[in-house]
């Protein structure tokens, strides 16, 4: 399975020369996710925390049983904008030994899940709203026949060609490191997939491949990864960030990939760090591909690089071309953030973490510190015309008087030339607030709704032996794209379980505002009554109904992961009664959901005595 090696090609660029090297990598092998019957789910995890300074203590053992206050949501910053609205949520991926997650996600037209952590892959199907496998990321790249650890799992939909890839990493060596690249077959991401391992130290110097970040134009795919030093952290030991770009067709064939790896982009004699591929907004563009980064370790600055390649592998007039930039806002290194004193997360820097290209500009978000607070919050840029000779930064800073926010995403939720609106999804913790997850959404022009609570998680997280927990390294967020106006994410959450204050992730549709999501129909849902309650067996449930609709009843735990699926009926119009028995649940507080499809109509707290 070795990588064919073809001559470089040099550019000549701001003074530094960016390299191309022709790769064909073969088919490593394919697996069937249906069809895994043995999962021993390896892996490894070290307690201590890889940060500069060690910020070691001596936790005392703690209460399993403290609750913190759980507010509801919190103070908004923003309210030029209606808010958005929530629809299906719940506990995705539960904890897979393993710190930080990862968290990322991908959903398909036909309502397709795929999500990720380290180490774990969930897939879920929307339309019959189950959890159709899980398997780890181990076994599901078993067949390329590498036994080092897996993590640092992306994902992503192609809605043109209506495929997944599932792209990671596995070692932390320069012997023992590549990138995993897996290319569904079809549009069940739980049938059959073509994997490929891509060399992690392709140019054979000592070192190894961290940090990997995806996007797919109409032809190609695109991985940007850092590459580094062994034996040295990733603050100390970076070398540069490379690009593999990736002609994808000959992924979902199953043939041999066609790929051009771009390194030695640099700015003033400094490698330009941590790109990010900019993903379309509405739909897949090409040939070409934009890339944002920035100075991420400055306490404060203004300066980002714009960097394109113009073409597809092999085109005439192939070029990499690197500008520097300068916004209207400075961004600012935030700090660590709260959780229950003394237990902090770190938001290890200012790189860019999620952005796309839409109506000619590029929307972009990254941790910032928020001056006014000093708390940890936001950086919303947008680049205006990134084609243009000198294009146009603006930025603003997003934050809470309550949260520390980190880890942000972006998806593009518009429809129209002239409609630029966005939601962006992040992660939130406070001494008060659990771990959990918010969106905000803005119109592209400086203006904000209310800050949205998704979720707040159940518990502080303590894994690592000091007290400073890792929070990232990035959240998930999609486009429906056969739906505008409908975005899906996948963020931190924080919960208690077995004897461990742990994290997982938390999966969310979030529509635009409360209009498409149907909120209206709570004006025709009256007279909602619960009893008994608490009750140590039946509990019923009276409403009345304008008009018969086909009603979903789901029963869930405080957690937020579904206990039963009840009933699924069309309900008269008029008055109504469900009833259902609690004599086999644990005592505790549930949830009773009443939904309309994909939409929330009313939940209610259920008590089992």
């Amino acid at each position: 399975m070795k990588a064919l090696f073809l001559p470089l090609s040099f550019i000549l660029l701001a003074g530094s020369l960016v390299a191309q090297t022709r790769m064909e990598i073969p088919l490593g092998g394919t697996v069937d996710p249906s069809r895994v019957t043995t999962d021993f789910h390896p892996r490894l995890m070290s307690l201590e925390m890889p940060y500069p300074g060690g910020m070691k203590s001596n936790d005392a053992r703690e209460n399993p049983h403290l609750i913190v206050p759980q507010p509801g949501d919190s103070t908004p910053q923003f309210e030029n904008l209606s808010s958005t609205a929530l629809g299906i949520n719940f506990f995705g991926n539960t904890f897979g030994n393993s710190t930080p997650n990862d968290n990322d996600m991908a959903i398909s037209n036909g309502g397709k899940i795929i999500s990720v952590i380290n180490v774990n892959v969930l897939f879920y199907d929307i339309p019959s709203d189950t959890t159709v496998g899980f398997v780890s990321l181990s076994t599901f790249f078993n067949a390329l026949g590498f036994p080092n650890q897996e993590f640092d799992p992306k994902v992503i939909y192609d809605p043109v060609e209506d495929r997944f890839v599932l792209v990671c990493l596995n070692g932390f060596y320069d012997s023992t490191s590549y990138i995993f690249v897996g290319f569904s077959q079809t549009n069940d991401p739980t049938q059959g997939w073509n994997l490929y391992a891509l060399p992690g130290n392709p140019f054979n110097n000592g070192l190894w491949t961290d940090y990997p970040m995806v996007s797919l134009s109409q032809q190609e795919l695109f991985i940007t990864a850092n590459l580094l030093y062994p034996d040295s952290s990733w603050q100390t030991g970076f070398v540069e960030t490379i690009v593999w770009q990736i002609n994808k067709f000959d992924g979902y064939a199953g043939s041999t990939l066609s790929t051009n790896l771009v390194n030695g982009i640099n700015w003033g004699n400094r490698s330009v760090r941590n790109l990010c591929p900019v993903k379309g907004g509405s739909t897949l563009y090409g040939p070409e591909m934009f890339f944002v980064s920035n100075r991420n370790f400055e306490t404060q600055a203004d300066t980002f690089f714009l960097v394109k390649i113009n073409d597809t592998i092999g085109a005439p007039g192939y070029a990499v071309t690197v500008k520097q930039l300068n916004s209207n806002a400075d961004y600012f290194l935030a700090g660590n953030a709260r959780q229950l004193n003394p237990h902090t997360f770190a938001t290890n820097d200012s790189r860019i973490l999620g952005s796309f290209y839409e109506n000619n500009k590029i929307q972009f978000v990254q941790n910032c510190k928020d001056t006014s607070t000093g708390f940890t919050g936001l950086y919303h840029g947008i680049i205006d015309s990134p084609n243009a000779v000198n294009p146009v930064v603006t930025g603003q800073v997003i934050g809470d008087t309550l949260l520390d926010l980190g880890y942000p995403n972006i998806s593009y939720t518009g429809n129209a030339t002239t409609d630029n609106l966005a939601i962006i999804t992040f992660d939130h913790s406070a001494p008060t607030v659990y771990a959990g997850v918010s969106a905000i959404k803005t119109d592209g022009n400086g203006n904000y709704s209310n800050i949205m609570t998704i979720k707040n998680g159940t518990s502080y997280v303590n894994l690592l032996t000091g007290s400073l927990e890792r929070w990232g390294d990035y959240s998930g967020s999609q486009r429906r794209y056969n739906n505008p106006g409908e975005v899906w994410m996948s963020g931190y959450y924080g919960y208690y379980a077995n004897f461990q204050r742990k994290h997982g992730a938390w999966i969310a549709q979030i529509y635009k505002d409360q209009v498409m999501a149907g909120a209206e129909e709570e004006f025709f849902i009256s007279d909602v009554k619960v009893f008994p309650n608490p009750a140590p067996e039946f509990v019923q449930l009276e409403f009345n109904l304008e008009y018969s609709k086909c009603l979903t009843f789901e029963l869930v735990d405080i957690s937020g992961r579904t206990v039963k699926l009840l009933l699924r009926e069309k309900a008269k119009g008029g008055d109504n009664r469900f009833q259902f028995s609690m004599a086999n649940l644990s005592p505790g507080v549930y949830s009773l959901v009443v939904r309309e499809g994909a939409v929330v109509l009313f939940s209610k707290k259920v008590i089992k005595s």
